[in-house]
């Protein structure tokens, strides 16, 4: 199982449906469509992020569970949002006094218990691999305002700016700190695996290296990829060979 983790407007979707692809495995995106307490959770600033910031974030374990329950007996899963990534935001709202000690608590004690045991398999919520995409708090409000979610828009909300800072804070002292699993880091200020297919090559590199430094990739599979990155970045060379395949077989 892979997580794809960043600060909000990271570019986790992008890098989940890119890999993903790459590896022939399901992705588990986070759908905003499915949240529609979100709107309420911004509607008014921190008054509503403190109302609303328990049940949010119990709606958010309960949604990465059912995903984690199919994800979990899956190979290679490519997941964008993840029982860890609601807790280092369950932290950070905590820590910003938006969420009462007792409830921080209780949704510790429930992710706790989730991860415990997910369809009959322990789980400790250490997953294979983590991608980390590491992102400037400028960069991060840019990515933010660039997809035009009104609830999200630092113009109507000023005071947003403050939250997106924290939650950003909130990542970067997670990544300095966590120890239990393999994390590669990909520094966003240099990279753009969204627009630039260079990038794409290179961050795809990276990680088909760790998977098979890690035995996530048996040879089948590392061929597999890196056919894909091929046609990916020679489009016409592949339908050139993919002919000459076809009329070999039509030969035969």
């Amino acid at each position: 199982m892979i997580y794809i983790l960043s600060s909000i407007g990271g570019g986790k979707s992008s890098l989940t449906k890119i890999l993903s692809d790459t590896l022939d495995s399901n992705a588990y995106y986070e759908r905003v469509d499915d949240m529609p307490m979100l709107k309420e959770y911004y509607s008014a600033g921190d008054a509503s992020r403190k109302q609303l910031s328990f049940q949010l974030q119990i709606a958010f374990l309960n949604y990465r569970y059912t995903q984690l329950r199919h994800a979990i007996v899956e190979h290679n899963a490519v997941m964008d949002s993840s029982l860890l990534s609601d807790n280092i935001m369950a932290s950070a709202i905590h820590k910003r006094g938006e969420m009462t000690d007792t409830a921080f608590d209780l949704y510790q004690n429930l992710s706790m218990n989730m991860n415990a045991n997910v369809n009959g398999h322990e789980f400790h919520g250490f997953p294979d691999l983590i991608v980390y995409l590491d992102i400037s708090v400028d960069q991060e409000i840019d990515q933010i305002q660039q997809r035009g979610r009104d609830m999200e828009d630092i113009r109507k909300d000023p005071e947003l700016v403050d939250y997106y800072h924290s939650i950003n804070q909130a990542y970067k002292d997670w990544y300095d700190g966590y120890v239990q699993s393999p994390v590669l880091k990909i520094d966003m200020s240099e990279t753009d695996f969204v627009n630039s297919l260079e990038d794409r090559t290179r961050v795809l590199t990276k990680i088909e290296s760790r998977l098979i430094e890690l035995g996530m990739l048996n040879k089948t599979e590392q061929i597999n990829f890196e056919h894909k990155v091929f046609e990916m970045n020679h489009p016409q060379e592949h339908i050139i060979q993919m002919g000459k395949l076809e009329q070999t077989i039509l030969d035969i």
